[in-house]
């Protein structure tokens, strides 16, 4: 009875605490991230490259993108400028990191940085 109790408060506290952050947004640049930086060690025969140097191209581009996903979780109120780098790096890592993880990275990445560009906190009307 008392552990169902303190589940139910924990789920009201996580739901209240997610309606405040744009979750969404940091899954798809999170996910977007680690596929760019799966992919260069994953040793499938579509990467192109050498290893070494897709290796730091996604580590340089998926690393910045984990932190900035981090961001949107941690400081809702810059989703706008985190949005547009999240967008930005998914980008550079189209032309950085193997055409972008095989695209699929850097469209899950930018998905997540539009997403989170045009999330609006709860209480605030669109118009």
């Amino acid at each position: 009875m008392l552990l169902t109790l303190l589940a139910k408060v924990r789920s009201r506290r996580f739901a209240a605490w997610r309606r405040e952050r744009p979750v969404g947004a940091a899954v798809l640049a999170v996910l977007g991230a680690l596929e760019l930086l799966w992919l260069p060690f994953a040793g499938f025969p579509a990467a192109v490259e050498v290893a070494g140097v897709v290796a730091g191209a996604g580590l340089s581009t998926s690393v910045p993108l984990l932190v900035t996903a981090t961001m949107l979780l941690t400081h809702p109120r810059l989703h706008t400028p985190v949005g547009i780098t999240v967008l930005a790096l998914a980008l550079v890592a189209l032309v950085t990191c193997n055409a972008g993880g095989m695209l699929i990275g850097s469209l899950l990445a930018g998905a997540g940085g539009v997403w989170g560009f045009a999330w609006l906190p709860p209480g605030r009307d669109a118009g």
